[in-house]
């Protein structure tokens, strides 16, 4: 784990980097660029395991829209929009329009200054973080059987961070709506919060498969509860013949299924748990 003043010196540095991103993104007019996310709160931010999420304003439509780069194995994902774009999607109801207000502007010609719509909560906020929660339970999930235990374990804190602000924004509270790990523990339903704690606590170190395994069900139990789901459990999986190669959680029928791909022969099948029952489907993503 990185000491607090290690993590502000490693993400100084990468500051410094995309600050030249003008001349990396040399085919478009960039007017400016702001760090979001746990990249611009230090103490929310692990090396190693978070991404840096960059916003960049450009004056026309980009002729590219997102680009990564890597910088001391930490990824970098850049998305490009013009200040009118931006505005459209903050209207909308997108989760940018929160994670923006806590942000690092490295870069601004004018173009933050062209935004006019405020943070709102809509149907589409709503409907976009119910389905990152299932979301990122499936990549955990995933994780844990291509054993990448601090993977999984990170992508198991993003499933309850979304499952607390998907909760949180069915008040419809913009102003209160939680971004920082702060803000998430402090208007946290009383019965996640321990829970997101450990959750935050073990992306930070080195974990054991079992301790990992009993997290994920532990996280699978708080999102059927919470969204008022019929559970299929993690032994559902464990009962497969062969270790699942991709794993998708999705909604059906009032039950938390999983679409898992597998080995077959030479070949793949496609299969989807829900419960007690397995059956054999076409397409692994969530209708």
């Amino acid at each position: 784990m990185f000491p607090g003043e290690d993590v502000k010196n490693f993400l100084r540095m990468a500051y410094e980097l995309l600050s030249e991103l003008p001349n990396i993104i040399v085919s478009e007019d960039v007017c400016s660029i702001v760090v979001f996310g746990s990249a611009a709160r230090p103490s929310d931010f692990v090396p190693g395991v978070s991404d840096i999420n960059v916003l960049v304003l450009v004056k026309r439509a980009p002729k590219r829209r997102v680009y990564n780069l890597d910088f001391m194995d930490t990824r970098i994902h850049v998305e490009l929009f013009t200040p009118e774009e931006l505005d459209q999607m903050i209207e909308k109801g997108s989760l940018l329009g929160f994670m923006l207000r806590d942000s690092v502007a490295l870069l601004d010609r004018g173009c933050l200054s062209m935004i006019r719509s405020r943070p709102r909560i809509t149907e589409y906020t709503i409907k976009i973080l119910r389905r990152y929660v299932l979301a990122a339970l499936g990549l955990a999930i995933e994780s844990y059987y291509m054993e990448m235990p601090r993977k999984s374990a990170s992508q198991l804190y993003h499933s309850i961070r979304h499952l607390i602000r998907y909760l949180y924004a069915l008040s419809g509270d913009a102003e209160g709506f939680p971004v920082s790990d702060e803000e998430l523990l402090v208007r946290s339903p009383e019965d996640l919060r321990s829970l997101f704690r450990k959750l935050i606590e073990m992306r930070r170190r080195e974990i054991s498969m079992d301790e990992l395994k009993e997290a994920i069900e532990e996280v699978i139990d708080a999102i059927a509860r919470k969204l008022g789901l019929k559970k299929t459990g993690i032994e559902a999986l464990e009962k497969l013949p062969s270790k699942p190669l991709m794993v998708v959680a999705c909604e059906d029928s009032n039950w938390l299924v999983f679409h898992v791909e597998v080995k077959r022969g030479e070949g793949l099948k496609i299969l989807k748990l829900r419960g007690d029952s397995v059956t054999e489907i076409e397409n692994i993503f969530c209708d």
